[in-house]
């Protein structure tokens, strides 16, 4: 599995936007773990190897029949240091689900959004997306409750962890990775 992660945003990309955000921030969290820009334990989205494999195959068919397994162990190894944040991060983000977003895609970009959300990049960088604006779209189009909940525009990594926060009964939860940002004071200036 690891060899063709690189290569997987080269591949010509669905119709549907939303499937191609999809595919590309998969894309960039995937080979943003194997590279060290996000953590291992991002590689596996929380899944089974199975679920994972499967996820990849039904969302990148053309590489389908290329993928190779992690060795157990290995993968047991990622998916063991999860930490629980990244599960509560998920499902808050699948209860914030548009009613129009399939769930099984709503599930896929929340699993993806939470990944990224470990980085110690923005977002939408994390996602290997282009810009704010794109993060906007699909959390507008996908998550509409928890988009309309930002009213204050803050920086997404910070008003999710700020959301899980408030869920958790904690004050001042905050994005892991956001302390290495040179945006840092600028969010959490306090």
């Amino acid at each position: 599995m690891q060899r063709h992660i690189h290569s997987l945003s080269n591949y010509p990309v669905p119709e549907d936007r939303i499937a191609q955000l999809l595919r590309r921030s998969l894309a960039a969290v995937l080979r943003g773990a194997q590279d060290g820009n996000l953590p291992l334990f991002t590689w596996t989205l929380g899944l089974s190897q199975e679920q994972l494999l499967g996820m990849l195959a039904e969302i990148f068919p053309e590489l389908a029949s290329g993928l190779e397994p992690l060795p157990d162990t290995q993968y047991a190894h990622f998916l063991l240091t999860t930490p629980v944040d990244f599960t509560d991060l998920v499902n808050m983000l699948c209860t914030q689900r548009s009613v129009s977003t399939d769930s099984k895609l709503g599930e896929w970009l929340a699993r993806v959004i939470a990944a990224a959300s470990f980085g110690n990049r923005h977002l939408w960088q994390d996602m290997g997306l282009s810009g704010r604006e794109e993060v906007d779209e699909l959390l507008a189009t996908c998550f509409l409750p928890l988009y309309q909940g930002n009213a204050a525009n803050l920086k997404w990594k910070r008003f999710l962890f700020s959301e899980l926060g408030k869920s958790k009964g904690l004050v001042a939860l905050r994005p892991p990775g956001c302390q290495h940002c040179d945006h840092f004071l600028i969010c959490f200036p306090n």
